[in-house]
């Protein structure tokens, strides 16, 4: 009889303490997976960071290519040795206001 008496103390301890031990390893749990989750969130924000920057290139590369064909409406084309001035080539000088003296 007191082999059981033991034995039922003995579990009826282990039974006790378990939520304790129980808390304090699934604390060091919780904090192992958040620490991975903002290791993960990290890393993706960098990730995300990098392939902005690579679609930015990437639009910037297509509007410069794109750009010129859509605003020249008289089909010219972005040569080499163009100074980027429309018409014949001649300029104009502008009329320029004078103000009237008092």
């Amino acid at each position: 009889m007191s082999m059981k008496w033991v034995l039922a103390i003995g579990v009826g301890l282990v039974a006790a303490g378990l939520p304790e031990v129980s808390r304090i390893l699934l604390k060091g749990l919780v904090v192992k997976l958040l620490e991975i989750a903002l290791k993960t969130k990290e890393r993706v924000g960098r990730w995300a960071a990098l392939e902005a920057e690579r679609l930015d290139d990437m639009l910037a590369e297509a509007r410069s290519t794109a750009e010129p064909n859509v605003a020249r409406t008289n089909g010219a084309a972005n040569k080499p040795g163009a100074k980027g001035q429309s018409g014949n080539g001649r300029r104009r000088t502008r009329p320029v206001k004078r103000e009237m003296q008092a």
